[in-house]
């Protein structure tokens, strides 16, 4: 009867730890089951993955429209950063400032929950003075149009010879801290002229 008692004792060890050992393998299994539906999700949201929340981020989204960008941006905090744009007949460099008079700034409304908000920047000739161009750029804070001179339109709609940078398909994360560009073009040519978009920290005001 004794070896029979631990027999019996054995066994029980046995299957506790057969049971153990596989609600630990189902746990895993539903536990990497959810992170791939998540990474599909987000992927089918245009969310951005992220390793460390505290960075930024951004990468394009598709767009139809040859004319048509859009950037997904995600922040770690609605504060943290705006964006901006400035052009005129300066190098790239020179353009790239955030207290440049001529650069203007535009809020950005990250969703709470994703940290996330688009941006949509749109150039295109006016119908009634091709020479000249309008700008409409969409944050998740509101929209601005903005007519832009005939040397940045043929500038952004590649009648001069030009080069550029810009983020794509792949995100881009920099620390909270840093600037990202998102679209830039420079002339080539002869004369200086620049365009740029990009995202950096808020501009401290006077006494702030």
């Amino acid at each position: 009867m004794r070896t029979k008692n631990i027999s019996l004792l054995g066994l029980l060890a046995v299957v506790t730890c057969a049971a153990i050992g596989i609600s630990h393998v189902i746990t895993s299994l539903r536990l990497s089951r959810a992170n791939a539906e998540l990474a599909t999700l987000r992927l089918r949201l245009e969310l951005i993955p992220v390793d460390d929340a505290a960075f930024i981020a951004a990468r394009r989204l598709p767009s139809s429209d040859e004319n048509v960008r859009r950037w997904s941006v995600r922040l770690p905090d609605a504060s943290s950063k705006m964006l901006y744009a400035n052009w005129g007949s300066s190098p790239l460099i020179d353009i790239r400032d955030n207290s440049s008079q001529s650069t203007r700034a535009f809020q950005l409304a990250p969703d709470p929950a994703t940290h996330e908000t688009s941006i949509l920047f749109r150039f295109e000739r006016n119908p009634n003075d091709p020479k000249w161009g309008t700008l409409k750029i969409e944050t998740g804070a509101g929209a601005s149009i903005i007519t832009i001179d005939s040397d940045t339109t043929a500038l952004l709609m590649g009648d001069i010879p030009s080069r550029s940078e810009a983020v794509g398909d792949n995100p881009v994360t920099r620390g909270a801290m840093s600037p990202i560009t998102l679209f830039a073009i420079e002339s080539t040519a002869n004369s200086k002229l620049a365009f740029c978009l990009w995202l950096d920290q808020p501009i401290p005001q006077d006494g702030g």
